[in-house]
């Protein structure tokens, strides 16, 4: 079959790789002139457990699991563990309490409890845990994707017609670029890249709080995101409104956001003033779907006669896509 796929991200990487091994003819036709252009190389790339991320919502805790495995076995060469990787429950307007928290990690995870959360550098938290985690190496898989995906991605092409006759299959990998089905909200987002130790990873859950994670460290870089400052906004509700403020942004709205995510990280782990210089900042948008629970499972439907859509769950859940995909097209 003919089969072009919209968006070159983790998934739509991912899937042009998979669906070209099993002998179909792909295109994959990318908007901008590079690979994880999007939210795929400006996210935090934290390879999830499951419960550790999202207490509240066990269908993710259970796909977190379910992929985790097979995701490593394909792409666990692109991935690295985190010495020190900490999470802790915020005193105050945490949405959960630590006991309630350890008692759901200690049914899906290995952990220690942390005796004193201060002897880390932690202030303000009701209690914390250290456990294993992995994070992928951005720069390492947007090489891999490179090198097994030569010549068959179309940089800086516009989508075009998504349901398009000329194809036997179009894939839409954009993140929902291109329809809103299922989605709450579009939210245009920041990330901090930090300069400074890269030995440690600081969570803060759960609910409005920040986290300091690995990024890559070759270049000594770690990621800071929080959920209540890492989006712009949280009332866009379409793609096209997100990338307009984005586009409206100076350079000063950027700093200015990015020192309220550090102001909300030295609150619980002062040491981010001292031991981090901020290198770099990156923007991408995503789509939310509606979850008090924070539920973020992978979806595939239906947008036309030849054109199926993904909505990105979390990136483990990129062989959970290829079979929900290979299953719809062989039908």
């Amino acid at each position: 079959m003919k089969i072009r796929v919209l968006g070159a991200g983790w998934f739509g990487c991912h899937l042009s790789a998979a669906l070209i091994a099993a002998g179909h003819d792909v295109e994959i036709h990318e908007s901008s002139g590079r690979i994880f252009n999007g939210a795929s190389g400006n996210i935090p790339a934290r390879l999830h457990l499951g419960a550790p991320h999202y207490p509240r919502s066990s269908a993710t805790q259970r796909a977190c699991q379910e992929h985790q495995a097979e995701f490593l076995k394909e792409y666990g060469h692109l991935t690295r563990s985190i010495p020190v990787n900490i999470y802790a429950v915020a005193r105050d307007h945490s949405l959960i309490d630590f006991g309630t928290y350890q008692r759901i990690l200690r049914d899906q995870v290995e952990f220690i409890t942390l005796y004193d959360p201060a002897e880390f550098g932690l202030t303000f938290v009701e209690g914390g845990v250290m456990l294993g985690e992995r994070h992928i190496v951005v720069d390492a898989a947007r090489a891999h994707f490179a090198k097994i995906l030569d010549g068959k991605i179309r940089f800086n092409t516009p989508i075009g017609e998504v349901d398009s006759k000329n194809y036997h299959f179009t894939i839409d990998c954009s993140f929902c670029a291109n329809d809103s089905a299922g989605v709450d909200r579009y939210e245009p987002c920041l990330v901090v890249l930090l300069k400074g130790p890269t030995d440690k990873s600081v969570t803060i859950v759960d609910g409005p709080f920040p986290s300091l994670y690995v990024w890559n460290e070759d270049l000594g870089l770690s990621s800071l995101s929080s959920a209540k400052w890492t989006p712009f906004s949280k009332d866009c509700k379409t793609w096209g409104e997100a990338k307009a403020l984005l586009d409206g942004l100076s350079a000063a709205d950027v700093e200015r956001q990015a020192q309220f995510m550090i102001s909300d990280m030295a609150g619980f782990y002062p040491a981010i003033r001292d031991l981090y210089q901020v290198e770099d900042y990156r923007l991408s948008i995503r789509a939310m779907p509606l979850s008090g629970a924070d539920s973020r499972l992978v979806e595939v439907v239906k947008v036309g006669e030849r054109a199926l859509r993904v909505r990105a769950g979390k990136i483990d859940a990129v062989v959970q896509a290829e079979r929900i995909i290979k299953g719809m097209i062989a039908q």
